[in-house]
């Protein structure tokens, strides 16, 4: 049993960065006027990958999978879980939530508007590392839609 909520865990805990990421993406896009491919990139890949965690939780509560690969997926060296290590690290890379609150809301202060300016000035800075999260995070969004798929055959 308390292998099980370990399980809903991980796969909650990857869908709740990737809301987060996905939001930051979308900050970002309408922060700037010229926005660069790997925020889309970033978007897209992010956006899958909670899709295929939304399914895995889905499956993870039917209880219909072959109780082989469910282990290889959720070892504690598995996909799964050095996924939700990677997302995790990836959205150390956003700024926080209250910095994209700040830049949306209509009374801001100048504090506030320079640390939204900051955040988006410093992503080019920080894209050739988002860059190698993500081909790790393709990877293992990969590793695990073959094991679903491979399951389902």
């Amino acid at each position: 049993m308390a292998e099980g909520l370990a399980i809903a865990a991980s796969v909650i805990a990857v869908i709740q960065i990737s809301d987060r990421i996905i939001r930051s993406c979308k900050f970002y896009i309408k922060s700037t006027s010229e926005t660069p491919l790997s925020l889309r990139a970033i978007l897209t890949e992010i956006t899958m990958l909670k899709s295929i965690f939304e399914t895995l939780e889905f499956l993870e509560k039917c209880d219909h999978t072959t109780p082989a690969l469910w282990k290889q997926l959720y070892a504690s060296d598995g996909p799964i879980e050095e996924c939700k290590r990677t997302i995790a690290e990836l959205e150390k890379l956003f700024p926080s939530d209250s910095v994209r609150i700040s830049g949306q809301g209509a009374r801001t202060s100048k504090k506030q508007k320079f640390q939204v300016a900051f955040a988006t000035l410093a992503w080019p800075l920080k894209a050739n590392r988002a860059r190698d999260l993500l081909q790790q995070i393709s990877n293992l969004k990969n590793t695990i839609h073959l094991t679903l798929n491979t399951e389902s055959m």
